[in-house]
């Protein structure tokens, strides 16, 4: 519990908030002596103020329903699960998880379980079954994703003049979703893998002595076992059950990449569709992979890809701003409400691992 305890203090919020307030400082930096302040002033002054509160206000609102559809092909799933949740529940989950997921750099694994936990201590369901729910979930939604990074791709390698570094990035891009989608596949079909997850991750507990050991824990796990491969078998026997959500993903994924469009559109700068892809695949990956450490870094990028595309470099400074106030800080703001509504703030200040309802099926996948 030792390491545990120590592991959750250094994913914590107090601590990524200064990670994000050094970020914040780098960024400014780079701005004065980098961009400069006087073509900062003179693209705001330049901006039609109209047309960008009438974009940005899309772009805003695009972010919320996004997010609405995305926890709306989720709690289609958890349904065809027999897990029962309001869609209003299900959406707050999703922004408590999200709101997690952004605050502390473990890569939407914190997210995962914070929903989880949540889920669990309203339904009373087992962990096996949430767990088949949460990677059915990311099965049909990364599936609209690797569709549209390879198909981004596929534009962008047949671009002559797109830079080297672009197209090296978007080649890890499509690597590592493969292996991702690869993975979460061989979780929902091969018998064994939960099995052997949950076996290893026991033999760690019981090696750290995180946790008093019993042989209760076999028990819980197959109990676990047996629900999480219940629910899978229930959408291999009907695949029919996963269209409705892989609709309402594509859709979620169509209002997310429309909000960083209408960022441009609010700047007076439309461009290109291959541009757009760009954009949103590595402002995304990005930031689900760094988290609150993205926080600077990631505004740097992003200006100097804007640049390089021929932007004049006080609008790719404010584009980047703009980007991120969507990507980042406006659901950073809506995630942390969602906290105060649900009061949650124990459980985001702690890892859920550290919950009692959650110990007690520690050991499932």
């Amino acid at each position: 519990m030792k390491l545990l305890s120590s592991i959750t203090k250094y994913l914590s919020i107090r601590r990524s908030i200064l990670f994000m307030i050094a970020g914040l400082v780098v960024f400014l930096l780079y701005l004065y002596f980098f961009i400069g302040i006087p073509k900062i002033l003179l693209v705001i002054n330049n901006v039609n103020s109209i047309e960008y509160v009438f974009y940005y206000s899309l772009a805003l609102v695009a972010v919320l329903a996004s997010v609405f559809f995305w926890s709306t092909a989720w709690n289609s799933i958890l349904r065809n699960l027999s897990i029962k949740i309001t869609y209003r529940r299900a959406y707050l989950y999703y922004w408590v998880g999200y709101f997690s997921d952004l605050v502390l750099p473990c890569a939407s694994v914190c997210g995962e379980l914070t929903r989880f936990y949540l889920l669990q201590r309203e339904t009373k369901k087992e962990y096996g079954v949430l767990a088949a729910s949460a990677i059915t979930n990311r099965i049909v939604a990364y599936t609209i994703v690797t569709t549209g990074l390879y198909g981004g791709a596929i534009i962008i390698f047949m671009k002559p003049s797109i830079l080297p570094i672009i197209s090296n990035i978007f080649v890890v891009f499509v690597v590592g979703i493969t292996i991702y989608m690869a993975s979460l596949f061989y979780l929902a079909f091969d018998k064994n893998a939960a099995r052997n997850f949950s076996i290893v991750f026991t033999k760690i507990l019981k090696t750290l002595r995180l946790r008093k050991y019993s042989p209760e824990l076999d028990i819980e796990r197959e109990k676990s076992l047996t629900s999480y491969y219940m629910g899978f078998k229930k959408f291999r026997e009907n695949p029919k059950l996963l269209i409705r959500p892989l609709i309402l993903h594509a859709i979620s994924y169509l209002l997310g990449l429309s909000a960083y469009i209408l960022i441009f559109y609010a700047l007076g700068i439309p461009s290109t569709p291959e541009f757009y892809v760009i954009v949103y695949f590595i402002a995304t990956a990005v930031q689900d992979a760094a988290a609150s450490f993205s926080v600077g870094s990631l505004e740097i990028i992003l200006t100097s890809i804007f640049v390089v595309y021929g932007l004049n470099s006080g609008y790719s400074a404010i584009a980047a701003l703009l980007v991120r106030s969507i990507g980042f800080w406006f659901p950073l703001f809506v995630g942390f409400v969602a906290v105060q509504y649900l009061g949650t703030r124990n459980l985001i200040s702690q890892s859920p691992l550290l919950k009692k309802p959650l110990t007690k099926e520690i050991a499932t996948p």
